[in-house]
């Protein structure tokens, strides 16, 4: 749920220039709905069971990238450990 959620902010930050385009995956997606939609296929829909072993392989390949564009978004809004920050205050009254 929380993906959802993220994915819509991430289209939102994306419309508003915040977030850079995910060109590959935006691709990728595109050439998945296609080839779904297409009736050419590499194995045809008319044999059980392995004609849409290769539409859901394709998905499911095009949702795992989505999902690490989702993590890369979501790891940019998290705001740094405060132990990995040096806090200029520290430095300033250090004389040597």
């Amino acid at each position: 749920m929380r993906d959802i959620k993220d994915f819509f902010s991430m289209i939102g930050a994306i419309c508003q220039g915040r977030y850079p385009f995910p060109w590959k995956t935006f691709l990728l997606a595109l050439l998945c709905v296609v080839y779904i939609i297409s009736p050419v296929d590499f194995l045809p829909d008319v044999m059980p069971l392995l004609g849409i072993t290769d539409d859901a392989t394709f998905l499911l390949l095009v949702l795992a990238m989505i999902r690490q564009d989702i993590r890369k978004y979501r790891s940019g809004l998290t705001p740094p450990n405060k132990e990995d920050v040096i806090d200029v205050g520290d430095f300033k009254d250090h004389k040597k």
